[in-house]
Order: structure tokens, then sequence, then C-alpha cells
């Protein structure tokens, strides 16, 4: 098989850089190492800056997010038994949308295969030739070895996939850190209170209130890197989740069924070679931002609105972009990332943590609830603005 630009992971990341390419005329194969029903079933974040939204409509996939996408305008912090709001919307109409990734991963291989179009699902890559001359990816599908011959390879196969590793030194010019906690998610069938939505800092740790549709609610509670899924009936979950996050009303969340549970352990994870010849990697393949921020679905779309323009300029003989593309991309990744960090030293609480750190993290929430400048420098880089591609 052979074509233009082989793109390893039909994440949102591989997905809408496909579709920027195909409107653009340019031919792609996904392929992705998961079934087509795994795929779909995947749940991540889904709190989109305006950019994000608009790029998403500008390519055509925005049906349901104009219908059911829901408007987040404000966030709410909960601290000391208090409850303040923070307006996230500017004065020029931008705001957040909450719409789940794994909606927007359906309505991009939806529009593909009405298109035609090739995505191979459980095609297991096993090795990258040629990054430098003819790119080739071999892949295993249904028990055969088989070949993709391409013009240019995007890696957007996430953390654990095969691309990075391809990129000379990338592991050299990488930086990781973990966080000494996870966070335990639900996803329940409770209607999510408008009020209630944003993070409690509290003594027995952080907890998120937030929403998937307006029939589910999606909630976090800091836990322990080792805890274990069952150790909590769900009315446990409930009475913790409304303990932390109490105010001076004492409203409680609403709750019902838990349809999902899941831990996943906070780390932050910049490469800094993000391209070697014929290959590029973007998304979670070239980094990983702490949920605190809800930031890796919007870098995403950044990495691959950059890279779609320069694999069209590099297939028309001008490698200039292709060349820049680490440096314009860490641009707005490490300032994404170091904001997402900072929401986490903020919120979270600490093995060992004194009480001079609590009253540190205080003064930071302080600022940003009741300064002027704070709730500003707040809102802005909620919605992405000062490092939007």
């Amino acid at each position: 098989m052979k074509t233009q630009i082989g793109i390893i992971g039909a994440g949102p990341a591989g997905l809408l850089l496909a579709r920027i390419l195909q409107m653009n005329g340019i031919e792609s194969v996904i392929l992705e190492r998961r079934s087509r029903d795994y795929v779909l079933a995947r749940l991540r974040a889904g709190v989109l800056e305006q950019g994000t939204v608009d790029t998403l409509r500008a390519y055509g996939v925005n049906e349901r997010l104009d219908r059911d996408g829901m408007p987040h305008e404000q966030t709410t912090f909960y601290w000391n038994e208090r409850r303040h709001v923070i307006v996230i919307a500017d004065e020029a109409g931008r705001r957040l949308t909450t719409y789940g990734q794994n909606r927007i991963v359906e309505d991009l291989i939806t529009l593909r295969e009405a298109d035609g179009l090739p995505i191979l699902f459980e095609a297991q890559v096993e090795a990258l030739d040629g990054l430098t001359d003819r790119p080739a990816i071999t892949y295993v599908q249904d028990g055969a070895r088989k070949t993709l011959e391409c013009d240019f390879i995007a890696g957007c196969d996430g953390y654990l996939g095969v691309s990075r590793r391809y990129i000379p030194d990338a592991d050299a010019h990488s930086y990781l850190h973990e966080f000494p906690f996870s966070w335990f998610g639900i996803l329940a069938e409770a209607p999510p209170k408008p009020e209630k939505r944003g993070f409690a800092h509290h003594v027995r740790g952080l907890a998120v209130a937030s929403a998937r549709s307006p029939r589910q609610s999606r909630l976090y509670l800091q836990v322990d890197p080792d805890f274990e899924i069952d150790s909590m009936s769900d009315d446990q979950i409930w009475d913790e989740l409304d303990l932390r996050l109490t105010d001076e009303t004492g409203t409680p969340l609403n709750r019902g069924p838990i349809t999902e549970k899941s831990v996943a352990r906070l780390r932050a994870f910049v490469c800094e070679r993000m391209q070697h010849g014929k290959l590029a990697i973007a998304g979670d393949a070239a980094h990983i931002v702490p949920p605190s921020g809800a930031k890796g679905l919007n870098l995403a779309v950044g990495d691959v609105r950059l890279l779609a323009e320069a694999i069209g300029r590099h297939l028309r003989g001008d490698d200039d972009l292709l060349s820049r593309y680490s440096e314009l991309a860490l641009q707005r990744i490490w300032p994404t990332v170091h904001w997402s960090c900072l929401m986490s030293e903020a919120l979270h609480v600490f093995p060992g943590q004194t009480g001079f750190d609590t009253r540190r993290q205080h003064m930071t929430l302080d600022h940003w609830i009741n300064s002027e400048t704070g709730s500003r420098r707040f809102r802005e880089a909620m919605l992405g603005l000062p490092y939007a591609v």
C-alpha cells in the first residue's frame, strides 16, 4: 500500500491531522493498534479552548459539537469551605466548551469513513524505515506483516507509542516529572450542577466536579498512587466528593449511578525533539500535561494545525516550516505545561505538606480569585490566549 502521509494513531491528533490534510487535497492512511470499538469507548477530558472549537468548525467537525457542546463561562474554587467564582469568558466572547473527547473521535471517524478513507484498526506498527529518504511503516494486521510506503510519517500514537523512539536522542531531550498522587475519576449518570463545577483545595486532597453532558457528571478525587478502585463503595465516593466540595451553603452534588471508574497517575512530560527527517510527532507522543488545566487535547490540536501546514509545504518542496516545527510548537507547549503544573501545585495536598506550604497555596488561590491581575492571568491561561497557535 502507498499513500502520501502515514499517520500512526487514531486518537484526536491523528484523526484531526488526517481531516486537515484531506481538506487540503493530501492523502493519508491511519494505522491504529486498537480496535474500532476500543477507540470509540476511550474516555478522556473534554474541555475545549475557543481555538480548538474554531479549528473543528473550520474543518467541518462541528455539527454535533454546536448542538451538544456545553458553554463553560466560569469556574469555581472551593477552599476553607467557601465558594469562589472566576469568570472565564472574556469581553471578546471567547469561552471554554465542554464536549467529550470520545465524541470528537467518533465525529472524526464517522466523517472519514463516510468519505471512504482508510483507517486500519488493529494494525500494530513494528518498524519505521527510510526516514531520511523513502519512509515506510511495517505493521502487522490480521496476523500478516504488511508495509505502508509514504512520503511522510506523522506519529500521533501517544506517550507509549513507537514513533518517538525513532527520533535520534529523543530521550536525551525529554523531561519528565511525576507527581506523588493519582486522580480517581468517575463518570456518573447524574445531571451536573453548573454552580458546583470547579476545583476543591481541601485538607483531604483535591476534588474536581465537571460535566460530560447535561445528564452526565465527570468527577475526580486526589488519591494515593497505589489507590485501588474497589476500595471505596459508591456511597463513600459521593460522600467524599461532597465533603471536599463543600461550601457555606452546604449544597450537595446530584447523585446517580456510577458507570465508570478509573485511576490515572499525574505526570508532566515534554520531548523537545519532535521531528527527524520525514517523521514528526504530535500530541501525547510529544507531551503530557497534568489534567488540572484540561490542556492535553488543546495542545494536540495546536500541534496538528502547525504540522499539517508544515507537511503541505514539505510536499511542495519547502522545508523551512518543517525544520522549525519543534521550535514553534514548543513556544506553546512549555508555557502550557508550566501552567498545568502550577495549577497542580496550587490545588493538591502533597505528602509531608506543612502549614507553610498550605499558606503559600492559599496565596496563589487568593491572587487568582481576588486580584484583577491574577484573575486576568487565570482567564487568559484557561482560554489558551497567550499561546494560541
